[in-house]
């Protein structure tokens, strides 16, 4: 193989991007009118935040539990790992996200009050509602659109979010938490880098 060198990253990839939109269009056909549910709890995520209360933040982990649980069966295990021999991998870190922050909704805090959330979280918040706005700005298809709680990058964005409003919860917890949806934005944003060579 004396022209090894010449191969790129995107000559590993195993999928084109004609195949891979086709998927999130199929994936999100096949649930619709569904994707209004994960819209709808993602802004009950800020208003259980707004709301001031641990309770309320025990909650908002509690849905994105729920969403990164939908995320790992629904999108990874069903119909990533189709195209994608790493998708019951990265199936199996959601659900392992989704359990992590079941455990930090039970983890008792020093505070019953959730103080205020600063810019970040609501910035990361809006990034995530907003999401699916980058199908026809990228010149894809509404029905190729991407929306938090139903698929990995938006619900990643999400979860910063709300784990940038949370701090009575202790800050390792929090990192713990970050770990997940931090590889699924890098890997989400090296499969477009790569889709769009």
């Amino acid at each position: 193989m004396p022209e090894w060198w010449t191969y790129g990253l995107s000559d590993f990839l195993m999928f084109s991007p004609p195949v891979y939109w086709r998927l999130v269009a199929r994936y999100n056909a096949a649930w619709w009118p569904a994707q209004g549910l994960a819209v709808a709890g993602m802004l009950a995520l800020a208003l259980l935040l707004r709301g001031g209360s641990v309770t309320g933040g025990r909650r908002a982990l509690a849905l994105l539990a729920l969403a990164w649980a939908w995320v790992a069966w629904a999108f990874y295990w069903r119909l990533y790992a189709e195209i994608f021999l790493a998708a019951p991998w990265l199936a199996g870190a959601c659900a392992v996200e989704a359990l992590l922050l079941l455990a930090a909704a039970a983890m008792p805090v020093k505070s019953g009050v959730l103080p205020a959330p600063g810019a970040p979280c609501w910035i990361l918040l809006a990034a995530a509602l907003c999401y699916p706005l980058l199908a026809p700005l990228t010149g894809h298809a509404w029905s190729e659109a991407e929306v938090a709680g139903f698929m990995p990058d938006p619900t990643a964005l999400a979860t910063a979010g709300v784990l940038a409003g949370l701090r009575p919860w202790p800050q390792w917890s929090r990192w713990l938490l970050a770990v997940v949806p931090a590889v699924s934005l890098l890997l989400g944003a090296a499969t477009r880098w790569l889709i769009a060579q």
